[in-house]
């Protein structure tokens, strides 16, 4: 029987990611099913110690490894098996042996790093994506520390003092009470630029992490009807950060002309960005203000109405109808659409978060008809993406 086992080991052992290239949906069910596995193989012990004790200082192993600058010097060497000596003379900070011993040795048992003999180590994929800055994965890392870390601690203690209600509110979140500035998410983002990084390094890697729009939902369908003369705008998009859903557009579509999209945020986040195109114009907006822009064929809302209640999201929404042709304007929502069972862990992971950080919440597809109707839209159709993660909602001027 053992040798059955250790078989079993290594055939599970042997799977990656490339294996499951072109069935995304597969490779997630694995993953699920092998979370699903874990659990039922540890022991109560086993589980409270990984919650508890274990998965903490992990994160305090790994954040020291990026802050001394070892990870992103390893990378920069070209990756490849080391010693603890050659890997010490890789760091930007001068760190004492043992302590980088140790800390190597947390890395490699949570496979973070490989461990191939005494002392010495080599890169896993990760480390070294972690180690390049052009994936952002290590200010997405830090974004932890910055923002959420102290929030999520915070939370039981904010719960209680709420006597256990759900928190709606916007202006009183267990965020601000996390952090001395006791500002508002958005608020203490943009009043320190490291924090700023940090949580635009998050959505961006996050971002570039999704099924892009375009690929499940037609957007030739709004090129074919839409007015682009005189300089008429395709899509706006509201609250789009640094621009990552209008970038996949011209991929797509490379006829659109100069313009034709427009990326807005709060002048704070887009400030001398440059993305390389004439096809966007960068446009400083608060959506809570008016929309400016008149007439376009869309209007692009993504992830943007989990950080709001509904009462808040329909003056975000109320804000565009003027500015929207009847019968021609769609809004289009792309977003965490919660089924009514089964829900992924990325999925109510992302809804408590909205909770700790924003006293908001992700919707179930009724919350959604609700809410989109109430703000004077009628939903003309729903695309899930491929991993059953987001959707894009389409709706008009009702």
């Amino acid at each position: 029987m053992e040798e059955t086992y250790t078989q079993l080991a290594d055939r599970l052992e042997a799977f990656t990611a490339a294996d499951f290239e072109g069935h995304e949906r597969e490779r997630l069910k694995l993953i699920a099913s092998a979370r699903k596995l874990v659990s039922r193989l540890e022991t109560d012990v086993e589980r409270f110690y990984g919650i508890s004790f274990a998965e903490p200082i992990i994160y305090a192993a790994l954040k020291t490894c990026i802050d001394t600058g070892l990870l992103r010097g390893w990378t920069a060497a070209g990756g490849g098996e080391k010693s603890l000596e050659d890997i010490a003379k890789l760091a930007s900070n001068d760190c004492d042996l043992n302590l980088l011993r140790r800390l190597l040795r947390l890395l490699a048992s949570t496979n973070i790093i490989e461990e191939t003999g005494e002392d010495r180590y080599k890169p896993t994929s990760f480390s070294l994506s972690i180690g390049d800055d052009s994936t952002l994965i290590a200010q997405a890392l830090i974004a932890r520390a910055h923002h959420w870390e102290t929030c999520s601690q915070h939370f039981p203690s904010f719960l209680a003092k709420t006597s256990y209600r759900e928190p709606l509110d916007s202006k009183k979140t267990s965020y601000h009470e996390s952090f001395p500035e006791g500002l508002p998410f958005f608020e203490r983002g943009l009043s320190n630029p490291i924090y700023q990084e940090s949580w635009s390094g998050f959505m961006t890697a996050w971002a570039k992490y999704k099924i892009p729009w375009p690929q499940f939902y037609d957007t030739a369908s709004l090129i074919e009807g839409a007015d682009l003369s005189d300089g008429k705008p395709l899509v706006v998009d509201i609250g789009g950060h640094h621009g990552v859903d209008l970038l996949t557009l011209p991929g797509k579509h490379p006829d659109l002309s100069a313009g034709s999209l427009i990326l807005q945020d709060l002048p704070g986040v887009v400030s001398g960005l440059d993305l390389g195109t004439d096809k966007v114009k960068v446009m400083g907006h608060d959506f809570f203000e008016p929309q400016p822009i008149h007439g376009s064929r869309a209007y692009f809302f993504h992830a943007v109405f989990h950080d709001w209640s509904d009462e808040v999201a329909i003056k975000i929404l109320r804000n565009i109808v003027p500015a929207m042709k009847k019968g021609y304007s769609k809004l289009l929502i792309c977003d965490i659409v919660i089924p009514p069972t089964g829900a992924s862990i990325i999925q109510s992971v992302m809804d408590v978060n909205m909770m700790s950080l924003l006293s908001a919440y992700e919707r179930t597809e009724a919350m959604w008809r609700k809410l989109i109707n109430e703000a004077g839209f009628n939903i003309t159709g729903i695309w899930k993406d491929p991993r059953d993660f987001e959707a894009v909602i389409e709706a008009e001027l009702a």
